[in-house]
């Protein structure tokens, strides 16, 4: 434990572009699950959870929709994190990741073999 925790906000665009105002990002992220799709604004992810796959990533990896993996590591670039609070739920000292690049998972199941 003692990490901090990583929370990602939800990518809302306007006409395909990033929102950049933050309080147009609030107010969204305030909005009701069933308001946008029952999508959550926040999530936290943490290192060793399980998740679902909802789409194919890579067929041949067995990458694929409804495959149980386990999350190991949020890929993102340092200017996208932000400890603005955007939310009481979460610890005061969270970080928000605002356009994490990639996530890795694994998948118990692969052949993939490394050292």
């Amino acid at each position: 434990m003692g990490q901090k925790s990583m929370i990602c906000a939800a990518q809302d665009p306007i006409k395909g572009k990033p929102i950049e105002n933050s309080t147009l990002i609030k107010k969204l992220l305030e909005l009701s699950d069933s308001k946008t799709e029952h999508l959550p604004g926040l999530f936290t992810l943490v290192p060793g959870m399980p998740v679902i796959l909802t789409q194919n990533i890579a067929i041949e990896l067995g990458l694929i929709n409804g495959m149980n993996e386990t999350f190991r590591q949020l890929v993102y670039e340092e200017e996208s994190v932000s400890t603005e609070v955007l939310s009481d739920t979460f610890p005061n000292n969270s970080q928000y990741i605002h356009r994490p690049l990639y996530a890795l998972v694994e998948n118990a199941k692969s052949k993939v073999e490394c050292d």
